[in-house]
């Protein structure tokens, strides 16, 4: 077995630390209520530290560091740890480490570890041992998602994506399950939170593919993004034709032991 599939190659990963996608990152959807209240109840024992590897701009850790004892969040892309940096300037209990997760070293222990939409681009092989030490006895690593309710445009949306996307190499695949598959993974359990509703305008909703695989303006042509922005457009317009869109949003957690492999 390969390590990972083509499609989450470091090549295609390395776009998160651009330009466009760090500015596009703004206009992806929130996490919903309940996603903090589902990683609190996870954290063993309680009050013990919480690690997140993948930060971003501080999406979720802008919500979760308040909450918990300490946060340690680690993010290698300058860019992203920048934005993240300013976001979360007063939450004092929230440090931020400028590294990859696979570089990332400290004596402590943590009693979660969070990957919130950044665990497919890191190397598992490396990551997942190195969690299995930082984490306390039977403390979990905690896997997030959010995801948009069904659309009524969204099958056309897939055909627009496979037409334009820089990722030639995508294939649809199940993150738990390669993790497993290669012994590195255990899951224990999975919740998602109930669906909440918010509003983005058009032009926000098309922005924030920007900030996807694939979809980097850096590797995208001008013209190529320009057509593709022009399509969507178009295609959402047929459904919501004043363009304020109310959309659905709901986070997924799925939770277990990391492994040695």
């Amino acid at each position: 077995m390969t390590d990972k599939p083509a499609h989450l190659a470091p090549e295609f990963g390395a776009q998160f630390a651009e330009r466009s996608v760090v500015a596009a990152y703004r206009t992806r959807p929130p996490y919903p209520p309940g996603t903090c209240e589902i990683l609190l109840e996870l954290v063993t024992p309680a009050g013990a530290p919480v690690l997140e590897l993948g930060a971003g701009s501080g999406d979720l850790t802008c919500e979760l560091a308040p909450r918990v004892a300490a946060l340690d969040a680690v993010e290698p892309a300058e860019a992203m740890l920048a934005v993240a940096r300013e976001r979360a300037a007063r939450i004092p209990n929230l440090r931020w480490f400028a590294s990859g997760a696979e570089s990332f070293e400290t004596d402590l222990r943590y009693g979660l570890a969070v990957a919130a939409e950044s665990l497919h681009w890191m190397e598992w092989k490396v990551v997942l041992p190195k969690l299995a030490r930082l984490l306390r006895p039977a403390a979990p690593l905690a896997i997030v998602t959010r995801g948009l309710e069904a659309l009524p445009w969204d099958a056309e949306l897939g055909r627009l994506i496979a037409t334009h996307s820089t990722n030639r190499d995508f294939r649809a695949y199940d993150l738990v399950e390669e993790l497993a598959q290669r012994g590195l993974f255990r899951e224990r359990g999975r919740r998602r939170t109930p669906p909440a509703t918010f509003a983005q305008p058009l032009a926000d909703y098309v922005e924030s593919f920007h900030s996807r695989n694939g979809f980097s303006r850096e590797r995208m042509t001008a013209a190529g993004a320009d057509a593709f922005d022009a399509a969507l457009r178009a295609l959402v317009l047929r459904h919501a034709p004043d363009g304020e869109l109310r959309l659905r949003v709901s986070a997924l957690v799925i939770f277990g032991t990391p492994l040695s492999g």
